[in-house]
Parts: C-alpha cells; structure tokens; sequence
C-alpha cells in the first residue's frame, strides 16, 4: 500500500461523507487505503461508513470506544499498512491530485515528511494558505534550507498534521505517537515537534492538498479559561521528551519561541470574549512563571539568543521582553505590556494566525 489515509470520526454523519467522497475520487497510480476509526459515535456515522465500504473495499472500518482523537490517531496508526500516512479530520476535504503530487515528492526526495499549503473554508469564503516557500528545510543545511526552517517556524506551521504526508516506518522505528488530547493542547503542534527532533528529511510543497473547515473549530473559536494549563502541559511534556531523548539543548531554537508564542496566546485568546481584565491575564501569565521547568528553559545559556534568528524584527523583540519578564516573575509589567500592545496584536492575530 502506498499511503493510508487515516480518519478519526466522532458524531461525524454530517460531515462525513463530504470527507469519504474527496478521497474516494482517488484515481491515480498510488494505491491507497482508508482507514475510518469510529470513536465511539452514538449517531448514524457507523451505518454510513458502512455503506461506503460496502461500495469500496479500500475503506476499513474500525468501532472504538470514544478515546477522544489523539487515541483514534494512534490507533489508526497501528492498523495501517501504507508506506506514508494522511491524517484527515472528518470535516474537511483533501485535494486528491495535489495529494498525489506530495507522494511523488516523497518518493522522489526520499522525503519523511512532505507538507502542502491548504484552503482555510468558512462557509463559502476560502482563503488559500501557502507556505513560506517550497524545497527542503532543515536546522543546519544550506542557506535556503535554513531560512525556509526559520520562516516555517515562525509562521507555526508545524501547528496541523493533516496538511502533511508522513513515512510510516520514520515514525514506528522512532516509536511516535499523538499526546491524548484530553490531557494537553495543540496536539498535532507536540506531535510534529517531536518528529522534527529525529532529524527527518521533510520537504515543503507550496500546492493547496486540503480544505480545513473552520466552522466546526471549537477550541479556536470560543473561550478557553484553562488555555494556559493545557498550554503549559504541552510544553511540559515535550521539555520531559527532550530530556529523556537528551536532546533539550539542540532543540532550544524551536522549544523558545514555543513557549512565548504559547504565552502570548495563552493571555490574548480569551480577551475577545471576557474583556480585557487585568486579573485574568496576570493568572495565566503567573501559571508560566511559576513553571520550573518553563524557568528551567528560558534562564538556560543562550535561550534568549535563539529568538534572534526570528524572520520578523518585531516579534524577536516583543518575544525577547516577555521572556524577560517571565524570567523575573513580573506579573503587573506583563498585563501593562499587553493592555498598551493588544490592539496591534489583535490585528495580527486576525491577519496572520492560521
């Protein structure tokens, strides 16, 4: 089998079959599988997917209980038998031939990982999302290799893995796996940070592969009070990965700026619902500065350096002052500093994050 396209579905028969249809116009020279992981619905999802498989014998069915979708991920993983994976959520589309494309890419740069641009859909406004460039990336490559690594970073585009193409063998011989979803927050952002900490081949592809629908998108749009703990979890565990890995300190150019994108979001995400109340924003700014290991990171030689190597001039220095402040525990100079910025981050916020 040459790619498997692995689907967690919870109460999806709505969607469904919109996400079955786009993969199953697959009709070119690459042998697919479909693996459908029902988590426990309690809808008509089950007798649905039935009914595809039932016309197509490269869909595979397989009822768990409801584990939530990290779990279903894992498990999809562990079912399938293509030489790359697909990740795709129940509500959204792939781009069949674009899909096609990133295999031939794979095979011809003997690539771990390729990834497209993609189609941001609202309804019946769709924004195309490109890349930051198309070629190879990598930490110490060559100069257009590193640049691209720096811009991809800065533009969070490890944040989704179903715009990606993965090696299965690459991920089981480095026995990667999904976080549970329940316990932590950016999931997919945790899964590929620790894919790109085993040094993989991986390849930018600056083609639209997917429709990501956005309607359906609770956690981004609606207010999360606890943003910061699952925040903080998150960075927690991929601290604790690299440690036991030992290799915390190569990966400080990516785990810096995480932890103060993670921190900004952390006290500006809500405000748009809440208000601007100066006795939220203090809470989840202490809750990072009273994580040791968070401390731990950003006192480390060399931590406030990795900042600089930043495409953007304004986002190294606005990251440099929070990091800054969080180093010394002060609260009171972080809400001034958010109260005085928020306007223009609102902006970017809404202009540039995906």
């Amino acid at each position: 089998m040459d790619i498997s396209f692995i689907i967690p579905v919870y109460n999806g028969e709505e969607s469904m079959e919109r996400c079955l249809q786009s993969i199953c116009r697959w009709d070119w020279k690459a042998d697919i599988e479909i693996v459908v992981v029902d988590d426990g619905s309690t809808d008509g999802t089950a007798l649905l997917c039935q009914n595809y498989a039932a016309s197509d014998h490269r869909i595979r069915i397989f009822p768990i209980e409801n584990s939530g979708q990290s779990i279903a991920r894992n498990y999809g993983m562990k079912q399938c038998c293509g030489t790359y994976l697909c990740f795709v959520d129940a509500d959204d589309k792939i781009h069949p031939e674009e899909m096609f494309h990133m295999w031939e890419i794979a095979k011809r740069e003997k690539a771990d990982v390729v990834m497209g641009a993609y189609f941001r859909v609202n309804g019946t406004q769709k924004e195309r999302i490109h890349l930051a460039g198309e070629g190879l990336m990598a930490r110490n490559g060559n100069p257009k290799e590193e640049a691209l690594y720096h811009q991809v970073m800065a533009e969070n585009a490890f944040g989704y893995v179903w715009n990606k193409l993965y090696r299965k063998a690459f991920l089981d011989r480095n026995h990667l796996q999904m976080d549970d979803i329940r316990k932590i927050y950016m999931e997919d952002q945790l899964f590929n940070l620790k894919v790109w900490s085993k040094h993989p081949i991986w390849y930018c592809y600056d083609r639209p592969v997917y429709d990501y629908e956005t309607q359906n998108v609770s956690t981004t749009r609606k207010a999360e009070p606890m943003i910061h703990a699952k925040n903080i979890a998150m960075i927690h565990s991929l601290i604790s990965y690299y440690e036991e890995n030992h290799i915390l300190e190569e990966n400080l150019d990516v785990l810096v700026p995480l932890i103060m994108r993670t921190f900004c979001w952390s006290l500006v995400k809500n405000i748009r619902y809440e208000g601007m109340h100066t006795a939220n924003i203090r809470q989840r700014a202490r809750a990072y500065m009273c994580s040791e290991s968070i401390q731990r990171v950003i006192r480390m030689k060399g931590a406030v350096g990795k900042l600089w190597k930043l495409p953007s001039l304004l986002q190294t220095l606005f990251y440099s002052a929070c990091l800054v402040l969080i180093r010394w525990r002060w609260s009171g100079f972080v809400t001034l500093l958010f109260d005085f910025t928020y306007p223009v981050m609102h902006k970017y916020i809404v202009n540039v994050v995906k």
